[in-house]
Order: C-alpha cells, then structure tokens, then sequence
C-alpha cells in the first residue's frame, strides 16, 4: 500500500505518467501493469511509459512522456520552456547520451557526446538539461540575438552565472559541436560584473551605456526621500538622474503604473530627474536611449547635447 501510495505521488509530480521501470521499482510486474491497462486504469502513452487516468493532458505530460520514454533529458526548445526562456515553443525535444538512438513518436530526439550527468537535473517534475546547457544548446537553434536575450534573462533570474556558461561553452567546443561560435559571441557581449542586474533589460541597459560611452550609473541605488525608502534602477548621484527600466513583468499593471507615479513625483519634488525607457526603445532604439542620457548628463555640467 505504501509502495502504491509512493507511486501515486510519483505520477502527480511527473504530470500523470511513470515509467515501467519506475513501476518495476514499485512491486509492479508487466502483468500487472497490462491489466491495469486492459481495466482503464492506465493508458500506455509510449514504449515504456503509462500515464494514470483522469490525469490532464498538457504540454508538460508530453515533455514528461518523451523524457522518461527516451531515457534522456528535456532539451533546447523545451528545455527553454521549461526555465522560462521562452514561452513560445512547443517542439518536444529531448537529449540522450551517443550512440543510443531511441525514436519516440512526436519528439525530436538529439544525440550527444558531451551530454554529462551533470548536465541534467529536474525542473517541474521533469528530468531537463540545467540552464547553462540549455542556453549552450539553443545557439544551435536561435539567431546570436535571441541568445544573447536569453543570457541575459537567466542571469538576472539568478539561474546562471557568466562563468559557468563560459565553462560549458569550453567543454562542449572541445566537441567541434555547432553553436558554440553565437553562445561565444553572446557571452563577449555582455558587460563586465553584470551580477547586479535583476532583469535581462537592465543588463541591456549598461550595454548601451558602454557602447555609447556614457559613464556608467549606480545599479540598483537605495535612496529615502520624505521618510519612505525607494530602489532606483540606475543613478547618477553626483547630477542626481535616474533611470528606471520599464519591463513588462514589473510595471505594467495599473497598481503598479499607479505606484510608480507617486513615487516618481516624490523623487521628482526631492530634486531626482527621471528618465524612463521602455523594453521596446532599448531593444530598437538604443541610439535614442542614449541620447536622452547623454543630453540630460550634458545639460547638468552646462554642456552642449548630442546634434538631432
């Protein structure tokens, strides 16, 4: 009874569906499990692989399927679903370690050489490649922007740090693997000390400070202004400018917009000049970013601004 109940939590994490070899860890002969089938209460989703009835069909279960049936782990496209790279894919795609050569229906399965154990771990219930191979992997797959984009998210999300994806991009280029020249590229782009960032547009923000040779500002400067403590995102203390950056996850709900006002007021009323910059101006305008900092830093030490 307790193995059955193990099981069954088992299932639940895994998005409804086991493994026979999991099953056999659980008392479960073949038998056994093709009566279940024949009563309904399993429905075989793939070689060695039943899921539990009632369970909801999703995307997850499909990645959970194809993992456990593969032997392998979640990679690239779903992969980066998986992490919150991306939201937008739905190609199931697992990794296994060469020469082994599973097929599983609906799934795009790659083969490896440099797929080590330590590439993978489990993230929502699902055996995937961690996050530095994720990104490693994806430069076969996405243009060295998207990457970059990527890169920067997961290191503002804490999921990874420069080093090891530096680190990964070695070992897997010892390979002569494909797609290690844009992580590379992806990886030179990036400023120095970009630990700071808490999300991906702040560290695309002192990237264009450094290309257009802009001082740099204090990330992430504590200020208390009329009792109230606040957080700016970039600060010149000396000329007393600030930036925030305006991505969609933080500042896009009316509470939020509504907050974010009041604030600004306050640090306006306290001497604070703001600026403000959308995801959109820094990703297709970072000449005109750049030019509103660089104007409004000119304009405290009564120098010229930048010719329109």
């Amino acid at each position: 009874m307790g193995e059955l109940t193990e099981l069954s939590r088992l299932a639940t994490r895994q998005h409804g569906v086991v493994s026979t070899a999991q099953l056999r860890d659980s008392g479960f002969t073949e038998r056994m499990v093709a009566r279940r089938v024949s009563q309904g209460l399993f429905v075989r989703r793939a070689k060695g692989v039943v899921q539990f009835a009632g369970s909801q069909s999703s995307w997850n279960q499909d990645i959970a399927v194809a993992a456990l049936a593969a032997r392998g782990a979640a990679s690239h496209r779903a992969a980066s679903r998986l992490w919150g790279f991306r939201s937008v894919d739905s190609e199931i795609e697992v990794t296994v370690r060469f020469p082994r050569n599973p097929m599983v229906e609906g799934a795009i399965v790659h083969r490896s050489r440099d797929l080590e154990p330590a590439d993978i771990t489990e993230v929502d219930g699902i055996l995937a490649t961690t996050p530095e191979r994720t990104i490693c992997d994806l430069g076969l797959v996405f243009p060295e922007h998207e990457v970059l984009r990527i890169l920067r998210h997961a290191i503002a999300e804490k999921l990874v740090l420069p080093v090891d994806v530096w680190r990964m991009r070695q070992r897997t280029s010892k390979q002569g693997r494909n797609g290690t020249g844009v992580l590379e590229r992806a990886l030179e782009a990036l400023p120095p000390d970009v630990d700071f960032a808490e999300s991906g547009l702040e560290i695309h923000f002192i990237e264009i400070c450094d290309r257009f040779n802009i001082v740099r500002p204090v990330p992430q400067l504590p200020v208390k202004v009329g009792g109230r403590s606040f957080r700016l995102d970039f600060a010149w203390v000396d000329e007393r400018i600030f930036v925030e950056i305006d991505g969609a996850a933080f500042h896009s709900s009316p509470t939020q917009i509504a907050a974010d006002g009041g604030r600004q007021n306050q640090l306006v009323n306290a001497g604070w000049t703001p600026l403000r910059f959308t995801a959109k101006d820094l990703n297709d305008r970072a000449s005109y970013c750049a030019k509103i900092v660089s104007d409004a830093l000119a304009s405290v030490h009564g120098l010229p601004t930048w010719a329109v």
